[in-house]
C-alpha cells in the first residue's frame, strides 16, 4: 500500500498543475485583445502562404471570381469576392479567360462581372457571412460558393473577410464586424440589386453577423439600441452607454426599412455567453463547463466578455418588428446538423423558438398549439427529430412572415453550409423552385 502513495502524489500534483494552467488561461482571456484573438481566431489562416488573389487555386475558373476591396464608413478596407454563377461563367468563359487577372485595387463596377450582374434583371445575390478563423478561401468556403453558384444560373455570391481577417485591415469587435456586414449589404444595394432579390446567409459566427445586419436594415434604431445595451454590460458606464444610445448617430441611423428575400442561418448560436457555458474546443475540450459547480466563477468570466453577439434577442426584435407591420415580410430559415459537435443543434432550436415567441403578443396567444387556430396562421412539422425534421410557422395567407427550422442528420458544423439542403433553402427563398 505505501508503494501507491507516490502515484497518488503524482496524480494530485498533476491535477493541481492542470488546474492552475486552466485558471491562468481563463484569467488571461478576460483581457480584450487576447479574448478577441481567441474568439475570432482571425490570425489563424493560410493567407500567409496562399495567394488569395488567385481564386483559381481554390477550384474556380479563371476570372470567375472578381476580388475587390470595400471601404467601410469607419475607414477599414475589407477584402471580398464576387463569384459568378457557373452557367453565366460558362457562357462568357472565352471573354472572361482572355482578360488579365482582376486586381482587387480596381473598381468593381468597371468589371465584366459587375456588368453581367447588373445587366440581368432576374439576377439574385447571396450575401454570405462566414464563420470565425481563416479567410474567404479557406476550408469549406470555396465549396460553399461553388455549391450556391451552381444551383441556378441566376445566383451570384458576394462575401468579404471581416476586419482583421485575411487581407482586410483593422481588428475585429462586435460593432466593427457588424459594420462590415452592413457595408457589404449597402455595397450590393448600391449596385441596384433590389432587396427582394437578396438573401442574407450566415454560418456559425456569420449567423450572428447576419442577424445583426438583418435587424439593422429592418429596424435600425432597435439595432443600434441592441449594441448600446450590450456596451453597457461590457464595462461602459451607464452615462456612456446612454450617450451612445441617444446619440446623433442613432438618429441618423433612421432609414427606410428594408426586408430581404430571406435570412438563412446555418449552425447558429443563441448568444456567446450561453454558448460558452457548454462549448467544447474541437468538440472535446470543455471551456467553462468544468466551472459548473462554481457558478460565481462562471458568472465572473461571462461578465468579462467584451463581445456577446446576442443573436436570439436580435431575432426576437426582428420578428416582432415585421409582424407588427402588415405591409412587410420576413422569411427566416434556420438549419442545424445533429452531428454538429461545436454548437449543439439545440442552440439553433432556441433561436427559432425566440423568433416564434415574437408572434404570440401580436396574435394574442402564448401557446404554440393555439397558433393554428388563429386565422391566417399555420404550423407544420414533418419528419422525425432523430433523422431530418422540418418545422414551419407562418403568418398570413401569403406567408408574409415565415419561420422555418430544419434539423439535419448530417453535415457537422462546417460542411453543412455547402450541402444540398442549404442550396435548396436558397433556391426556395428566391422562388426558383
Amino acid at each position: 500500500m505505501p508503494a501507491l502513495l507516490p502515484i497518488f502524489k503524482k496524480a494530485y500534483w498533476s491535477l493541481v498543475a492542470l488546474g492552475s494552467i486552466y485558471a491562468s488561461l481563463l484569467f488571461l482571456l478576460t483581457y480584450p485583445t487576447l479574448q478577441r484573438q481567441a474568439l475570432y481566431a482571425h490570425k489563424l489562416h493560410t493567407g500567409y502562404w496562399d495567394d488569395l488573389e488567385r481564386p483559381e487555386s481554390s477550384g474556380f475558373g479563371k476570372n470567375q471570381v472578381t476580388p475587390f476591396f470595400l471601404l467601410t464608413p469607419d475607414g477599414e478596407e475589407l477584402y471580398g469576392w464576387h463569384i459568378l454563377p457557373l452557367a453565366v461563367y460558362a457562357e462568357h468563359e472565352s471573354q472572361l479567360s482572355q482578360r488579365t487577372s482582376w486586381s482587387p485595387q480596381s473598381n468593381f463596377t468597371d468589371s465584366l462581372a459587375c456588368e453581367l450582374l447588373v445587366g440581368d434583371p432576374e439576377a439574385r445575390v447571396i450575401i454570405n457571412f462566414h464563420g470565425n478563423a481563416g479567410h474567404v478561401a479557406q476550408g469549406q468556403r470555396p465549396a460553399t460558393y461553388r455549391s450556391l453558384t451552381s444551383a441556378s444560373p441566376k445566383i451570384h455570391v458576394f462575401t468579404v473577410d471581416y476586419r482583421g481577417f485575411g487581407l482586410s485591415t483593422g481588428s475585429p469587435t462586435e460593432r466593427g464586424v457588424a459594420t462590415d456586414g452592413i457595408a457589404l449589404v449597402n455595397f450590393v444595394l448600391g449596385l441596384g440589386i433590389p432587396p427582394s432579390r437578396i438573401v442574407i446567409l450566415g454560418q456559425s459566427l456569420g449567423t450572428a453577423v447576419s442577424s445583426a445586419v438583418a435587424l439593422h436594415f429592418a429596424n435600425p434604431v432597435s439595432a443600434e439600441k441592441h449594441l448600446a445595451h450590450e456596451l453597457g454590460h461590457r464595462g461602459l458606464s451607464t452615462e456612456e452607454a446612454a450617450r451612445v444610445e441617444n446619440s446623433a448617430e442613432l438618429e441618423n441611423a433612421i432609414q427606410k426599412p428594408i426586408d430581404f428575400a430571406a435570412v438563412i442561418l446555418v449552425a447558429s448560436f443563441s448568444s456567446l455567453p450561453r454558448l460558452l457555458l457548454t462549448y467544447r474546443i474541437g468538440g472535446f475540450l470543455p471551456l467553462l463547463s468544468p466551472l459548473r459547480p462554481y457558478p460565481r466563477f462562471q458568472k465572473f468570466f461571462l461578465s468579462h466578455l467584451h463581445d456577446t453577439w446576442e443573436t436570439s434577442s436580435r431575432l426576437t426584435t426582428l420578428t416582432s418588428t415585421i409582424v407588427g407591420s402588415p405591409d412587410r415580410s420576413l422569411r427566416l430559415h434556420i438549419l442545424h446538423a445533429r452531428n454538429d459537435w461545436d454548437i449543439p443543434w439545440r442552440s439553433g432550436e432556441e433561436n427559432f423558438q425566440r423568433a416564434e415567441e415574437a408572434l404570440y403578443p401580436v396574435l394574442h396567444t402564448d401557446v404554440e398549439e393555439e397558433l393554428e387556430k388563429v386565422e391566417g396562421t399555420g404550423v407544420k412539422i414533418s419528419g422525425e427529430i432523430e433523422d431530418n425534421q422540418r418545422k414551419e410557422v407562418w403568418l398570413g395567407e401569403s406567408r408574409r412572415v415565415e419561420l422555418i427550422f430544419e434539423i439535419l442528420r448530417f453535415g457537422g458544423h462546417n460542411k453543412i453550409v455547402a450541402d444540398v439542403p442549404v442550396a435548396l433553402a436558397v433556391m426556395k427563398a428566391f422562388g426558383l423552385i
